[in-house]
């Protein structure tokens, strides 16, 4: 009897779904002040390994280890995928190994954040660079399954990828890397500034955000929209260049879908800034960040990896045909 396996697209699929989900529910604990729901015990919840008599908040948090416990053990399935096809797939295992590193690394972030007790009430300028540095981590993570995702395909970029040999192109994608990441630092000390310290009205808001008594959280916030904006002038303009640097048909359609998701996360944000950032609009808006980013690392490996489209054959006028001659 022939053994049926799950397809290896699918699986990376299955894993980056799952991954999204953990990263939402983690922004849901932070809402809800959940965080502290287990007190600060890792990996037991509040001294007990499955808390069976306590509140809705040790729930909402144990629930967020046992599905973070359950992409942990994905990940190892992934990992071992890309072994068995590391002579027809090098690229795949490398990036599969990557996602799995930056996943380690979440749950070690997320015992910190429990251990030290930056959870529940807790208002500290550290505790919002907590926040912020396991949200850069989580795109990382989210980033290199997208790629692993690209590398899953039949028809998979060359590997390894040489970046230096594409040295505009590599740099003008990679500031916009980075750009993002420092997008998503400015969004995790917003998010924490604007749950603890929520505004009455805008025009509150927007005055505590200049007042030099506020809470360093308060006038960090600030900071956010304004990178936001920077971000998405030069996400667009660069993606324009590697198109012209490059013309890349397995990108083009990626960063088509780029351009109108961004839009819609500056669209999200406004509105969000607007109503003083409500917590189900604050998961929506990292839902869309994290798509974005999923999104500009695909196109990244896309360019770098595939090979230009060819271009079109310059039509030449037809010779003049030869007259004959008559005697």
């Amino acid at each position: 009897m022939m053994k049926r396996t799950l397809p290896t697209p699918l699986l990376v699929w299955g894993a980056l779904a799952l991954n999204v989900l953990v990263i939402l529910q983690g922004a849901v604990v932070r809402a809800t002040g959940a965080g502290a729901g287990c007190g600060r015990h890792w990996p037991t919840c509040n001294g007990e390994v499955i808390p069976l008599a306590h509140g809705s908040e040790a729930l909402i948090e144990f629930s967020h280890r046992l599905l973070s416990l359950s992409v942990l053990l994905l990940g190892v399935w992934l990992v071992r995928r890309a072994w068995r096809l590391r002579r027809e797939k090098p690229g795949f295992l490398v990036w599969a190994a990557a996602s799995f590193g930056f996943l380690i690394i979440e749950a070690l972030l997320g015992a910190a954040t429990v251990l030290l007790g930056l959870t529940g009430d807790t208002a500290t300028l550290g505790r919002g660079l907590m926040v912020a540095t396991h949200l850069v981590n989580s795109l990382l993570l989210i980033g290199s399954l997208a790629v692993t995702l690209v590398f899953s395909r039949d028809e998979s970029p060359a590997w390894p990828l040489r970046p230096f040999r594409q040295g505009t192109l590599t740099t003008v994608l990679a500031v916009g890397l980075v750009g993002m990441l420092f997008l998503m630092f400015s969004g995790g000390v917003a998010a924490m500034g604007n749950t603890i310290f929520p505004s009455e009205s805008l025009r509150a808001g927007i005055a505590a955000d200049f007042d030099p008594a506020s809470h360093p959280l308060i006038r960090l916030r600030i900071l956010h929209p304004l990178i936001a904006i920077s971000v998405g002038i030069y996400l667009f303009a660069s993606l324009g260049i590697a198109r012209w640097l490059k013309p890349v048909p397995q990108a083009k359609r990626l960063s088509q879908f780029l351009f109108g998701v961004y839009l819609l996360q500056l669209l999200i944000g406004t509105t969000n800034l607007a109503l003083l950032a409500p917590a189900l609009l604050q998961i929506v808006h990292l839902g869309v960040a994290v798509l974005a980013f999923a999104l500009l690392a695909a196109v990244t490996v896309s360019s770098l990896g595939y090979p230009a489209s060819s271009p079109r054959p310059v039509a030449r006028p037809a010779a003049p045909a030869a007259v004959e001659e008559t005697g």
